[in-house]
């Protein structure tokens, strides 16, 4: 499936990538995806998602991954793309694999994902499960937006950067506890915290 080699260049593939959700039966299914394809070589293709599901009154709360995905065939309708193809999905029981799937991106905006409902006993109902397919430009236009609330920033990021290093059970010098007063953690060292344990590159 996955054509590790190709001489493909970037400006060969289209991408997507972004949120996803949907609400069936009780259950309510929320996460993200992405996945990329080569128009010219369908073999160089995958597909990923992983998103979570609970019920409505809150139990039964559970993960799903959604992986390994072959595409067969596109056809394009106007501004609507439709792939026609198959995933693994992972279930309580392990995982199914072959399950056939169509992923139909409307307008470059939302994708729609649809796998055969017989193949996993309609764990995920019978409906799409729907999405937005985001682009750079959307996810920055989204953080601009979140980082020029400053009110909210400045009370949730050392809220954000204590819960991670609780996460990481960070300990590192004379600090013997992963308590660190809110007032040290600033958005400018949060950046630096997070470099210097490798929550991010």
């Amino acid at each position: 499936m996955n054509s590790y080699t190709t001489s493909a260049t970037v400006a060969d593939y289209e991408y997507g990538y972004g949120p996803i959700s949907s609400i069936n039966n009780g259950w309510i299914l929320a996460g993200n995806y992405m996945g990329y394809s080569n128009p010219s070589n369908l073999s160089d293709s995958e597909f990923h998602a992983t998103f979570s599901m609970v019920l409505e009154n809150g139990t039964a709360y559970h993960l799903h991954k959604i992986s390994n995905a072959t595409i067969d065939d596109v056809q394009i309708d106007r501004n609507n793309t439709t792939m026609y193809g198959a995933v693994t999905v992972t279930m309580r029981d392990g995982s199914i694999s072959n399950i056939p799937t169509n992923w139909t991106v409307n307008n470059n905006n939302t994708p729609a994902i649809s796998m055969d409902p017989s193949k996993i006993n309609n764990h995920f109902g019978n409906t799409s499960i729907y999405g937005i397919e985001f682009t750079p430009e959307k996810a920055m236009g989204i953080r601009k937006i979140i980082a020029e609330d400053s009110e909210f920033m400045d009370k949730w990021t050392p809220i954000m950067v204590q819960d991670t290093i609780n996460a990481f059970k960070i300990k590192t010098g004379n600090i013997s506890d992963t308590s660190i007063p809110n007032q040290f953690i600033t958005n400018e060292s949060m950046g630096i915290i997070f470099k210097n344990n490798s929550a991010i590159p």
